[in-house]
């Protein structure tokens, strides 16, 4: 490496941390810029539109432009999240993979257990969604509801086209765009650089958490559903600090969202419109919803026990 990498390098790593903080929010929202430029130069020649068309489908997706949504879904997550993430963790460290903690292994049994502790869960995150669906603004908010309302339904829409196809190259590349992609991505940047860097900020972990996972819900312009994204952040979190392991919540965040594909693909209905989408929802589903918070917290209470074990007892 070049003396005038390592220099520069000290420069960053010497920064202060809210110095980081506005260079890391800096650097998403650049390479938000420069991964749409580089999606819509790679979407002329590959797809065959100008840049007049490129902007009409983005405005308005349908069945018909999906192919090309999808692979600005793919390049825009790459950029937003995992590039920014990956090159903060080099500037603010001699080590890369030390800094973001991608070092360590992952316990199977812990995997394990985070799967059982998601497929637990589905009741609650139900019931949370509902419960967060029926907020109502103040009157003199409504102009900002409806501008949220209309963000969630075109959301939706977008999110129902992408689950639409049914064939084995649909469930591979929804499963990558959906599942693989954002549990690198969004992990390796709200866990792996935003959350060791408010942790820093505030001498204290559990702030760390919270606010990373603030912002990890926040960022994903869902705001009737940020209730319960806001404590999978919390919960992924948590699993980064009792672990060491980026590889942990990398994998919890997988799991939930591969799970989400796989079920959609093969139940062939719409979200909402299918038995687990009802779980722990309505009058008859409050002995699920206690079962699911009964069962929930155990297994997460295991996975804390056994990480504390793992650390005492190293292999």
């Amino acid at each position: 490496m070049s003396l005038f990498t390592d220099t520069l390098r000290q420069s960053f790593i010497q920064m202060s941390t809210a110095a980081k903080l506005m260079l890391v929010l800096l650097l998403v929202l650049f390479f938000l810029i420069i991964g749409l430029m580089f999606a819509a130069v790679l979407a002329v020649p590959l797809f065959g539109f100008d840049l007049n068309a490129l902007s009409t489908i983005l405005d308005k997706p349908d069945a018909s432009s999906l192919g090309i949504i999808k692979f600005f879904q793919i390049i825009q997550t790459l950029f937003l999240f995992l590039v920014p993430a990956l090159l903060a963790a080099w500037l603010f460290s001699t080590n890369a993979m030390v800094y973001l903690k991608a070092d360590r292994g992952a316990s199977l049994i812990t995997l394990g257990l985070i799967f059982a502790s998601l497929c637990a869960a589905v009741p609650l995150m139900n019931f949370l969604t509902v419960l967060n669906m029926r907020l109502d603004l103040p009157e003199w908010l409504s102009g900002l509801e409806y501008k949220i309302k209309t963000m969630e339904e075109n959301a939706g829409e977008l999110t129902e086209l992408f689950l639409a196809g049914n064939t084995t190259t649909d469930l591979a590349v929804n499963f990558l765009m959906i599942a693989i992609l954002p549990a690198l991505g969004e992990e390796f940047l709200f866990r792996g650089v935003l959350q060791r860097l408010f942790t820093d900020w505030t001498k204290n972990s559990h702030t760390g958490v919270i606010l990373a996972a603030f912002l990890f819900s926040f960022f994903h312009f869902q705001f009737y559903g940020f209730l319960p994204r806001f404590l999978l952040g919390l919960y992924f979190g948590y699993l980064l600090v009792w672990s060491s392991s980026i590889w942990v919540p990398v994998t919890g965040h997988l799991i939930n969202n591969g799970i989400a594909v796989i079920y959609y693909h093969f139940a062939l209905k719409p979200m909402g419109e299918t038995p687990m989408d009802q779980l722990g929802t309505g009058n008859k589903g409050n002995y699920m919803l206690y079962l699911s918070v009964f069962f929930t917290v155990m297994l997460i209470g295991i996975i804390y026990l056994h990480e504390k074990q793992d650390k005492r007892n190293p292999a």
